[in-house]
């Protein structure tokens, strides 16, 4: 899963010409006619975004398309707003529109039903969602900003690192969570554009800046090696790029076209480390901004749909679907869509393993791709149709749950399915022992009447039934098995 390394700051900022690439075509999604904006996409293909809607009550409404497809499906709301991400379960966060007041309110929608996040009385606003439901966003106080998460619909405001800002006033923006539930987001001064900022780490080590050589850095996303994706300004002279910051440090800067004398900016990143952004271009002979995507860290230019002037990708999946919005600049209508890139196909691997009846074992399986494992990965784990739990695949790719046997369990193999966050799934096996305790003749985990009538027809022989391998079952063998009774 590792990407491709393709320049450090200490050379300065790879370039290459943008026409190198074929560019990928544009699907559109469908809306109600009014335009719209896709946000995120789920593991089995469903879309979240907002669209406008021709009652003039608001101006967007957050809504789910089943399938590239589909018609938008409106999700429950009062005002309005955007549905902005969801996880593989299908919990979404975003933001409604307040019925007046100059901020929005965060919201989720768990198996379909809207809850009003907490705040601190002013309002705010998601950004991510993870595999374990954890959202974050920022809150409002006072009109600043904060950063915040909530976990079971209860709120936590995130540490504020250290940084100065001219008038002392901070604020911080969660803007990612990945699977493991490291966070990155921005802490920048009030004011807007032009004042400082830096890209910002959060884990369970605290809050910290994401050191590295580019000015006026911002945190966009996370993945799932805790690889944080940081817009800045890098090289000599310095040009706007988006740069990859490993947690060991390695700082990668992303290619840009070689003519492009304003840079170019990232806008999300999924799990897997793939890149969506813009840059600002030339459109049939006239000014415009241009999606663009990086896979595996390659710079692949992304088309403009026809008669539009201005791309914007808002998203982008595990599965390579970037999602964004074009339009004219004139009309005021966004087209929703998606660019499809190809990417490599993700797997999961699952083991075997052996016990008893009681006995606790370790489940496991590997999650892969065409490009190695994935670590920091969300893996769901359902043993006999029932969920067992979520785990987090290791710096191997692996992913270990515990499992406990039950003592009744009749047969001699449980069947145990691992699905991944990217959608691939394995099935593999508890090989259940024969090894069985005295007396469970049959070695269905319970002594009871059948093991009884077994004992008593080999009466006065020798065999299983003869507990205490005297010779002969008798009396003694008799009591033995009434001792362990289970009934």
């Amino acid at each position: 899963m590792r990407r491709i390394v393709l320049t450090s700051v200490g050379v300065g900022v790879a370039a290459i010409a943008a026409s190198a690439v074929a560019e990928v075509p544009f699907q559109p999604l469908a809306d109600f006619g009014l335009g719209g904006s896709p946000s995120d996409v789920n593991a089995a293909g469903r879309i979240v975004g907002a669209v406008r809607v021709d009652d003039g009550s608001y101006p967007y409404v957050p809504v789910v398309w089943e399938t590239p497809s589909s018609t938008p499906v409106v999700l429950p709301n009062e005002f309005g707003g955007y549905a902005i991400s969801i996880n593989s379960n299908g919990d979404i966060c975003g933001i409604e529109f307040q019925e007046s007041g100059p901020y929005g309110t965060p919201v989720v929608w768990l198996d379909g039903e809207r809850f009003v996040l907490p705040d601190l009385g002013e309002g705010g606003f998601t950004n991510d969602i993870n595999e374990a439901g954890v959202v974050v966003g920022s809150v409002i106080s006072d009109g600043n900003y904060l950063a915040a998460r909530w976990f079971d619909l209860q709120l936590e405001v995130l540490p504020v690192p250290d940084f100065e800002v001219p008038d002392g006033v901070v604020w911080t923006l969660a803007n990612s969570i990945n699977s493991s539930g490291e966070i990155t987001g921005t802490v920048r001064g009030q004011a807007g554009s032009g004042t400082p900022s830096a890209a910002v780490r959060w884990d369970s080590e605290g809050v910290s800046i994401v050191p590295s050589e580019g000015l006026e850095t911002k945190g966009i996303s996370i993945d799932n090696l805790g690889g944080v994706l940081i817009n800045g300004y890098f090289g000599s002279p310095s040009r706007l790029a988006p740069a990859l910051v490993m947690p060991d440090g390695q700082i990668d800067v992303l290619q840009v076209p070689a003519e492009l004398f304003s840079g170019a900016s990232a806008t999300a990143m999924s799990r897997t480390g793939i890149v969506a952004g813009y840059y600002y271009g030339d459109v049939n002979g006239s000014f415009g901004i241009k999606a663009a995507a990086w896979p595996n860290g390659v710079f692949t230019p992304l088309a403009m749909p026809e008669g539009q002037r201005y791309a914007f990708p808002s998203g982008v999946g595990s599965n390579g679907i970037v999602f964004g919005a074009a339009t004219d600049g004139v009309s005021g209508r966004s087209v929703p869509g998606f660019w499809q890139l190809e990417v490599g196909e993700n797997f999961v691997e699952a083991s075997t393993v052996s016990g008893e009846r009681g006995e606790t074992v370790e489940v496991s399986a590997v999650s892969v791709s065409e490009n190695g494992v994935n670590a920091g990965c969300a893996v769901w784990v359902v043993v006999q149709g029932e969920m067992l739990g979520l785990a987090i695949t290791d710096s191997k790719g692996v992913a270990r749950l515990e499992y406990t046997i039950p003592a009744s369990f009749k047969g001699t193999e449980i069947e145990v399915e691992f699905t991944d966050e990217n959608g691939a799934s394995a099935n593999g096996m508890i090989v259940v022992e024969t090894g069985c305790t005295t007396g469970d003749l049959n070695c269905d985990g319970l002594i009871n009447g059948t093991d009884l009538a077994t004992l008593l027809a080999a009466w006065g022989g020798g065999g299983p039934a003869d507990l205490n391998e005297d010779g002969t079952v008798n009396g003694i063998d008799l009591a033995i098995m009434l001792a362990g009774w289970t009934g």
